[in-house]
């Protein structure tokens, strides 16, 4: 019998009947971080401040405050501008006057591709996971009551993925964060996961625990919950990301719809582990003018 196999058979008997509770919290962390978005948008800064929940989403909540700590989402741009959510955590933000945001924007799509080509921060990422600046929560093998080969992902702390939230599960409400990752065609590429308030070896789709550094912005108005994406962070002052979409609305009606954004097909995930480089294709949806993270701060742990 092949270890796939055998993996499988583990995985049907681990995840049968197991239930996800909220793990209890140690040390001196708080169950509700709270964090700072500062954002900036033609010239005008605006800053979101955000409740996590840590007492429901542990490892999500660690993963973006140690992000956050090393100032990887610091000086990145919003890289993909949907009616209901604006993505980041993936692009830096460069205003060069000649190669930057702005000047490629202007001199086509092929320019913009090469720009966002230049400024992916998966690198960054990787480079991070590999000095041990971020806690690994998924693995490769789990041998003799051991955790092996860490990846450089994030365990997905969703019902799809055996996380199951008794009361107070949060919906995408509002401003609302989540941690983002794209589709991949990996279905069956089992993984083990390191899970707080978990048995040990625990097996898990790939598919599922394949998150880096993306996350979403939810930026209209819904009580539904979602069974696929971690939603980890709510906001605290609505107001302030209301002003901010109007002024984003605003100019996209200044300049036209069609103006306003450029669609940029790219390949994304090209370091992942378990795809080829070259093959997860992705579009964007980009803004003429920048929707800049100038920071991210953990205002409370």
């Amino acid at each position: 019998m092949s270890f796939r196999k055998i993996g499988r058979i583990i995985c049907a008997t681990a995840i049968s009947g197991l239930v996800i509770a909220a793990p209890v919290l140690s040390g001196c962390n708080t169950d509700h971080p709270r964090a700072k978005i500062t954002v900036e948008f033609a010239g005008e800064s605006y800053v979101l401040e955000y409740t996590l929940y840590r007492n429901m989403y542990p490892q999500t909540v660690q993963h973006f405050i140690e992000l956050a700590d090393n100032g990887f989402y610091d000086n990145t741009v919003i890289h993909n501008y949907q009616a209901d959510k604006w993505y980041g955590g993936g692009y830096a933000y460069n205003d060069d006057e000649t190669v930057g945001y702005s000047a490629s924007y202007e001199e086509g799509t092929e320019a913009m591709l090469d720009y966002m080509e230049a400024v992916s921060k998966e690198s960054a990422y990787a480079a991070l996971a590999e000095e041990g600046k971020l806690t690994p929560s998924v693995y490769r093998n789990f041998i003799n009551d051991n955790y092996s080969e860490p990846l450089n992902t994030l365990i997905g702390e969703f019902s799809n993925n055996q996380h199951k939230i008794e009361n107070g599960a949060l919906n995408k409400s509002f401003g609302c964060l989540s941690m983002f990752y794209t589709a991949k065609d990996v279905d069956g590429d089992w993984v083990y996961l390191d899970k707080q308030g978990s048995e040990k070896g625990v097996m898990g789709d790939y598919k599922y625990n394949c998150a880096t550094s993306l996350f979403s912005v939810q930026v209209n108005t819904s009580t539904s919950s979602d069974s696929a994406y971690c939603i980890f962070g709510t906001l605290n002052n609505s107001d302030v990301l209301t002003s901010l979409t109007e002024a984003v609305s605003e100019a996209s009606s200044d300049a036209g719809s069609t103006n306003f954004t450029k669609d940029v097909t790219m390949y994304v995930d090209n370091l992942d582990e378990f795809i080829e480089p070259q093959t997860n294709e992705v579009t964007y949806k980009l803004t003429m003018t920048p929707i800049i993270i100038r920071s991210v701060e953990i205002t409370r742990y």
